[in-house]
């Protein structure tokens, strides 16, 4: 029989996958696939004799024996550490190992639930409230890992499984820290060969670089995540990776409502977005600790949450979205300049990942055709000045007469406050230090401000003060002193040692 033929519905049933029924180590046995990526397959498991449910996530080695090697050694160092993981909100991993005819496995609980990035697919944004529920847990997966030196390094939504725990809604598991990942995806069109760190839509300008990483690096990941769980869109989605790699590095950062004109915010979030996003990492949140405490005060209304507020506005990291565009259309030149990339040195690599020719070329044109000093912006109305003279003209432009309102908010008023004696703490009623030792300034809000003084030996004292206040001078009591207590009978040593807690754990793992 020819092949013109032969019946066109006679192609080959799939080759039946020969891990499935098999024993992994002696404990685990193959159920079924779960799902397949570059880098290997994931499989239900039983685990023997629990007969707890698992997944199994198989690793595939690259082909050549050279790389085989190193290959080897990262996959045993780095799930040894992601083993030691134990927060809530990441995955556990109960065992991992290599097989006698060189199977790389890892064991880890079973979820049920749905990835973050499928969720976004089906259900489009979150609002507010959800997108910090999310964010705020995985602040807390990854502070744990970077406190043992830990960087994922490749967070994004398919990272995160979002699971449902009795009457809870949301519980994030964060997975895959630390390993090495491959582009060549369903979710991703890089076709070359080649071991990449990262996922471009989500990667920092400073990995994009090749150069030092740290947990900032994950912070500005979250960042393009909340973008995402806000918007429905990233930040950079460029038509080929290697643009939007570059956008990363060179592009200001897309306004969210220009991605999602009818977006609900309030102002604390957008700040704290944008803060994570910041090109340079040294204008981001420290770590993952900082960004926490951030969220948490996201809607409180609280005089700390407004101070907060300004200052993460006030820092180096946040910059004002331009002003709407000049009738030509056209941005501003130092709106386009406003955070600029440090030209990558001689020395360095620029982007760790294996190319075609005309993709490095095109990268190469683009990223050093840029001059590494921008060239100043031409002079315009405001640069002027016309505003200061003493007798302003009709013909003044509307953008003159706004600049110096823009400028005028940037300090808040200060109040001046002593103590009798001196040397009083001063905190707010959320029990954060505004003043370490009196006398002090302090930075009141338009909303007014209420603090607690407090002084060893003395009475705490509790101050309402206005933006507008004179300087305060507080006379502090002494408190009084406490009664002496009558004399209590010796108890046994065996009463004494029962009040010991048993055990050592803690009770709150956050």
């Amino acid at each position: 029989m020819s092949a013109s033929e032969r019946p066109r519905n006679s192609a080959k049933p799939p080759a039946a996958d020969p891990l499935i029924g098999r024993l992994l180590a002696e404990k685990f046995k193959i159920v079924s696939l779960i799902a397949r990526g570059g880098m290997g397959k994931v499989y239900k498991a039983e685990q023997a004799p629990l007969g707890r449910a698992c997944a199994i996530k198989v690793l595939t080695p690259p082909d050549a024996s050279a790389t085989e090697d190193e290959f080897h050694k990262r996959f045993f160092l780095e799930a040894s550490i992601g083993a030691k993981l134990t927060h809530p909100n990441t995955v556990t991993i109960f065992d991992y190992g290599k097989t006698d005819d060189g199977i790389y496995f890892i064991a880890m609980e079973f979820l049920e639930g749905k990835t973050l990035a499928r969720v976004l697919k089906e259900e489009g944004p979150f609002g507010e409230e959800r997108t910090t529920h999310v964010a705020r847990q995985v602040c807390r997966s990854l502070r744990e890992a970077h406190a043992l030196g830990v960087i994922h390094r490749d967070l994004k939504p398919a990272n995160v499984y979002l699971v449902g725990h009795g009457d809870e809604n949301d519980v994030v598991k964060v997975l895959d820290f630390g390993l090495v990942k491959n582009v060549e995806s369903e979710t991703e069109d890089l076709t070359q060969t080649g071991l990449f760190m990262g996922s471009p839509k989500y990667m920092s300008p400073e990995q994009i670089r090749g150069e030092h990483c740290d947990g900032r690096t994950d912070v500005y990941a979250l960042g393009v995540m909340m973008y995402e769980m806000l918007t429905g869109k990233v930040p950079y989605d460029k038509a080929k990776q290697v643009e939007t790699l570059l956008a990363h590095v060179n592009e200001k950062l897309p306004e969210m409502r220009d991605k999602k004109p009818d977006l609900q915010i309030s102002e604390h979030l957008e700040t704290v977005v944008l803060r994570c996003l910041a090109k340079n990492p040294d204008e981001r949140f420290n770590g993952m600790a900082e960004v926490l405490e951030s969220l948490k005060l996201t809607g409180s209304g609280s005089a700390t949450g407004t101070r907060e507020l300004e200052a993460l506005r006030t820092s180096a990291s946040f910059t004002p979205q331009p002003s709407p565009l000049p009738p030509s259309g056209s941005i501003p030149a130092a709106a386009t300049t406003s955070i600029t990339p440090a030209p990558p040195s001689s020395g360095k690599k620029w982007i760790p990942i294996v190319v075609g020719g005309l993709a490095v070329a095109a990268a190469a044109a683009v990223f050093l055709g840029r001059s590494p000093t921008p060239a100043p912006p031409t002079a315009s109305a405001s640069e002027t000045k016309p505003a200061v003279q003493p007798v302003p003209t009709p013909t003044s432009a509307p953008a003159v007469v706004e600049a110096p309102a823009a400028a005028a908010k940037v300090e808040p008023p200060t109040v001046s406050l002593e103590t009798d004696p001196s040397g009083a703490r001063v905190r707010d009623e959320q029990k954060s230090i505004l003043c370490d030792k009196t006398p002090c300034k302090l930075a009141v809000p338009a909303a007014g401000l209420t603090v607690i003084i407090e002084n060893d030996g003395y009475t705490d004292q509790k101050l309402k003060l206005a933006a507008n206040d004179p300087p305060h001078t507080v006379k502090l009591t002494k408190a009084a002193a406490a009664m002496p207590a009558k004399p209590a009978a010796p108890k046994p040593t065996a009463t004494a040692t029962a009040t010991v807690p048993p055990g050592g754990y803690h009770n709150d793992p956050y």
